[in-house]
């Protein structure tokens, strides 16, 4: 299982702050360079997205360029993933490694052949996990919500495969599109105990961009697709509970 590293080039800080964390594991590592949304001419990724239904159905306000940048970036290193036909471990260069990472390295590849996709860092708030496997030394559990990041995460070609065709068009930013099992049906999985968290002193650099709140014009649409989203969600996640 390879590990990769989304960086931006322009950030030699956190380039070297994660290198010496993952040398100091003994873990081979490569950094995969990060899209940045900033740059022109905009990224070909960048034309999947699907405006409209963002604006009237998912969120209401347009994507930011770095939210943008963050979404090909993950995506392309689910398209490297098919294309090696290998499990790829994926953190983002923000994080501080645990150093039981090396310990558990073998059975998270395995754990990621069988399950696809699981998720490295700690649980969402709103997330409810439910046990598959314990052991004395890990648990695996199914996540009926992975919202919240994508800081650390293995997955494998068959999951990486099923992200990739669910998103022809992106109208999510992409750890909700990851969370989002009705639109992929690629379960989330949870792997305790957790390999990462995240580092308070770096601001991000992918996804940086203004806030701004979605016109009322928009609520009653996005208010029904919410209530379409929660109806999708209970009845795929009753399949993996």
């Amino acid at each position: 299982m390879k590990i990769c590293v989304i960086s931006l080039k322009r950030s030699p800080e956190r380039r070297e702050n994660i290198k010496k964390q993952l040398d100091a594991l003994g873990l081979e590592f490569e950094f995969f360079d990060a899209v940045d949304g900033r740059a022109e001419p905009p990224h070909p990724l960048f034309a999947k997205y699907d405006y409209f239904k963002r604006l009237w159905l998912t969120n209401g306000r347009m994507p930011s360029k770095g939210e943008m940048g963050c979404y090909a970036s993950h995506y392309l290193l689910w398209q490297k993933c098919i294309d090696i036909n290998k499990p790829l471990l994926v953190l983002e260069d923000d994080v501080v490694v645990r150093p039981h990472l090396s310990q558990f390295f073998e059975s998270i590849s395995k754990v990621t052949q069988e399950y696809g996709f699981v998720r490295l860092q700690e649980k969402g708030e709103r997330s409810q996990a439910y046990v598959k496997e314990k052991n004395d030394e890990f648990s695996v559990s199914f996540l009926d919500n992975n919202f919240g990041g994508l800081l650390c995460y293995a997955i494998s070609p068959s999951a990486a495969k099923k992200l990739v065709n669910g998103c022809a068009r992106w109208t999510l930013p992409v750890d909700n599109y990851v969370g989002s099992l009705y639109l992929h049906d690629t379960p989330s999985y949870l792997f305790s105990p957790s390999m990462v968290e995240s580092i308070q002193d770096f601001d991000t650099t992918i996804q940086l961009g203004e806030e701004r709140k979605p016109p009322i014009y928009r609520k009653l649409t996005r208010e029904l697709y919410v209530i379409y989203r929660k109806v999708m969600m209970k009845i795929y996640n009753n399949r993996y509970k």
